[in-house]
């Protein structure tokens, strides 16, 4: 990849253009404590995540350019291991890099993601974005039924960038709270069966933001309303998306925040998963459904309530407790989040990752299957170094 950072930078030497060269290093280390399940028997198990992410920026006089590449080296003591760390879900890209450069069957691997490509064009009322970007359409904190490009599972450690896709999108802007939103995504080998449209409208009414979204993919269209505003002292969002086509469901998010003290703020939210199933052993069949291939869906579950607390315990450093409850199988994901600003540009993160459950059920035919969403993953505890640059 070193020879399209020379290109751009080539590019914009010989333009006079304002270039800015950034990124991050981290480092992540995770320690998994798996239970003891009938008939199985898992070990302890260790991991280690390190990012180093390259971010170059090009201002010229109408348009920029921007890439952003990124290298993840994974040392693990289980070869078979998922990694905990990052939902790296690549659907919605034309041609992409070997995501992994090593051996995809070692312990030990080295991962790649070219995660921005794009240049944007700005107008005097508009803008138009080409390539590999970042898309996001939702309206709810949590769970956004409208965001079905890149999703992050609840699960992910690293959130910071959402996943790029291929596009091309143009912007219209109404007004100062208005605008007009249009893009077409490009799937595997820009296929049109693996691709998708979106149109988006998106205004603001007496403080409330609204927006309207209609997307067409894999034979789907998905019609979503979105409301953002205030109620009283509390933050408060809605949102709403119907699909159609091959499959049939409702999403739902309903939620509301609000600033506790000066120190202290709480939100909640209710999803609703049209998708999901209430028979957890259907869950291993749900991944194979359109909704989970190209709809954006994560959980599995009906239907689900999600607190969170955060506090500001000093100027440097802040904690936070969410919980991730699936009502329909009783099971639960809770996370404990501290992060300390050390320096300017360095930060130390200690997290705690617990979940509850039913881990396996057994047939009757004497086969094992799974007993809820969460009951069979490992608790884990994992501390995070990040270096900005």
């Amino acid at each position: 990849m070193p020879f399209l950072f020379l290109a751009l930078l080539v590019l914009a030497e010989s333009n006079s253009a304002e270039i800015r060269l950034s990124g991050y290093a981290k480092s992540t280390l995770l320690f998994n404590k798996v239970e003891k399940a009938p008939k199985l028997d898992f070990s302890t198990s260790y991991e280690a995540q390190n990012n180093l992410r390259i971010m170059l920026d090009v201002f010229q006089n109408n348009h920029s350019w921007q890439m952003h590449y990124e290298l993840t080296p994974i040392l693990s003591s289980q070869t078979s291991l998922t990694s905990s760390f990052e939902s790296r879900n690549f659907s919605y890209r034309a041609f992409d890099l070997d995501e992994t450069l090593s051996s995809k069957q070692r312990k030990n691997k080295i991962l790649q993601n070219l995660d921005r490509l794009n240049v944007q064009f700005q107008f005097d009322e508009s803008d138009l974005t080409i390539g590999r970007q970042s898309i996001d359409l939702g309206s709810a904190r949590m769970i956004k039924p409208t965001d079905i490009f890149s999703p992050f599972n609840l699960q992910t450690i690293n959130t910071e960038y959402r996943i790029g896709v291929d596009a091309f999108r143009y912007q219209r802007h109404l007004s100062e709270l208005s605008e007009i939103d249009v893009g077409f995504i490009f799937g595997s080998k820009g296929k049109s069966e693996n691709s998708a449209a979106y149109l988006r409208i998106q205004t603001n009414l007496r403080g409330a933001d609204l927006k309207a979204s209609m997307i067409e993919y894999a034979r789907q269209t998905l019609y979503s309303f979105g409301i953002e505003t205030s109620i009283k002292k509390s933050g408060f969002w809605l949102e709403v998306a119907d699909v159609r086509g091959d499959e049939h469901y409702t999403l739902i998010s309903l939620g509301l925040d609000r600033a506790l003290s000066e120190t202290l703020f709480a939100q909640i939210e209710y999803h609703h998963n049209g998708a999901g199933t209430d028979d957890s052993f259907a869950y291993p069949k749900k991944i194979k459904e359109i909704a989970y291939q190209k709809g954006g869906v994560t959980l599995f579950g009906k239907d689900y309530f999600l607190p969170s607390i955060s506090a500001q315990i000093s100027p440097l450093f802040n904690l936070s407790l969410g919980a991730v409850f699936n009502l329909t199988d009783n099971s639960s994901f809770i996370s404990l989040l501290g992060a300390w600003s050390a320096t300017e540009n360095f930060y130390i993160d200690l997290g705690w990752y617990h979940f509850s459950g039913r881990d396996f059920l057994e047939l009757p035919s004497g086969k094992l299957t799974l007993g809820s969403e969460y009951g069979l993953n490992s608790g884990s505890v994992f501390t995070t170094l990040k270096y900005y640059f």
